[in-house]
């Protein structure tokens, strides 16, 4: 009878980073769909931080992809994880970046600090949903109140060719794990947050059919325009930030 690993152990085991980074170098898909979050943080950066001093966490960092591409971008930039195989290929890519490795839901060695953008790339999918709350509960400790959190949902079942992917593997009973856009604001709406807004990332991956990366990315960079496209690609990546009172006249 075989166990399955916790998220947490999942990241630890030795040589976890570099396999990690070899699937962003050969899997085209995951290549594409870097390539357009890489378009979208540059967005979102110039809508929503333009003109701060930006000072960046980024949780659960694995091999520094996220912090990588925006340590020239911020002002500071820290960036957190519990494997050191991981932090290991991430000290190879970072400048600036100040690594710290540390499980921060068991012993939250940044309290005090504060950062205005909180990035979580390829985590809350993956965690099981009581880390999801944990992990997040700690990022909005984190988190100033004029801050943003900047995360992504890599297997969104509001997207159509997921859901199929989830009804298969209901028919299958094979464990994958799948998040909603409505599971997801739940989860914000938990902790105190609210979304402000959905980026559509793979918004058209057909089965069986590679299409040219520059059609993906003209139709996932046209439907930015559409503020709901997001809830129906793939990969969404997610902006959130504190929950403003409601604020309604009182007799």
């Amino acid at each position: 009878m075989t166990t399955e690993l916790s998220y947490r152990d999942s990241h630890t085991k030795p040589g976890k980073g570099a396999e990690y980074d070899e699937h962003y170098a050969t899997l085209s898909w995951r290549k594409y769909l870097w390539s357009q979050e890489q378009y979208v943080l540059d967005h979102f950066l110039d809508n929503y931080m333009g003109g701060q001093e930006i000072k960046l966490l980024d949780f659960a960092c694995g091999t520094g992809r996220i912090a990588g591409f925006l340590e020239s971008r911020v002002g500071a930039s820290a960036a957190v994880d519990v494997s050191r195989s991981m932090l290991d290929e991430a000290q190879k890519k970072l400048q600036r970046t100040e690594l710290i490795e540390a499980d921060l839901t068991r012993n939250n060695i940044l309290a005090g600090r504060t950062f205005n953008l909180i990035t979580a790339f390829r985590f809350f999918l993956n965690a099981e949903p009581a880390l999801r709350l944990e992990a997040l509960s700690v990022m909005v400790s984190l988190l100033s109140e004029d801050g943003y959190l900047v995360f992504n949902n890599h297997r969104n079942k509001t997207s159509p060719l997921i859901w199929s992917r989830y009804f298969l593997s209901k028919v299958r009973k094979t464990n994958l794990r799948f998040m909603s856009i409505s599971e997801t604001r739940e989860l914000a709406r938990n902790v105190g947050l609210e979304i402000i807004r959905i980026y559509p990332v793979g918004l058209l991956p057909f089965p069986k059919v590679k299409l040219p990366d520059k059609y993906n990315h003209w139709v996932d960079r046209t439907a930015m325009r559409l503020r709901f496209s997001g809830i129906y690609s793939e990969s969404p990546v997610v902006v959130c930030r504190h929950r403003k009172p409601a604020t309604g006249k009182t007799n």
